[in-house]
């Protein structure tokens, strides 16, 4: 057993770091929020931030994505929010309004900062993301009527 400060939890499955030099990830067995990293041959156990889980891309922080992008199969997922005014996770995306529009919130660290979708396009709560407007014809009528 090794025992990890970083996370608090003792290390029985960790992956020995098969590489001496570079950064290499790795799944926690049973944990989708904590991942091993490598640093040149050194073994740590990380976590993500609140509102990203690990996937190994590092898409969105430090090898972890956004929780709805990762599919943690048997793994465990902490989804604990830990809001702050404008962000429900310290990581996420949300709308800015529930009405049809071009703008959304992109949080990062617990900041929210406005984001604006490319002419022509609104934002789309299934997606995460920018969309035509004629595909949220049940939420986005952009004809008005």
């Amino acid at each position: 057993y090794r025992f990890s400060a970083s996370a608090g939890v003792f290390v029985q499955d960790a992956p020995q770091c098969p590489e001496q030099h570079g950064v290499q990830a790795y799944a926690h067995p049973e944990a989708c929020n904590i991942f091993f990293l490598c640093t040149n041959g050194t073994l740590t156990v990380e976590t993500c931030e609140n509102g990203l889980l690990f996937d190994g891309k590092g898409a969105v922080h430090n090898h972890c994505n956004y929780n709805w992008a990762v599919h943690c199969g048997e793994r465990k997922a902490d989804l604990t929010p830990i809001s702050t005014p404008g962000c429900e996770y310290q990581f996420g995306i949300y709308p800015d309004s529930h009405e049809c529009s071009t703008n959304y919130i992109k949080c990062a660290y617990g900041e929210p900062h406005p984001q604006a979708c490319e002419p022509g396009l609104v934002y789309d709560e299934k997606i995460h993301g920018c969309n035509w407007p004629d595909l949220l014809l049940e939420t986005c009528n952009p004809e008005g009527k």
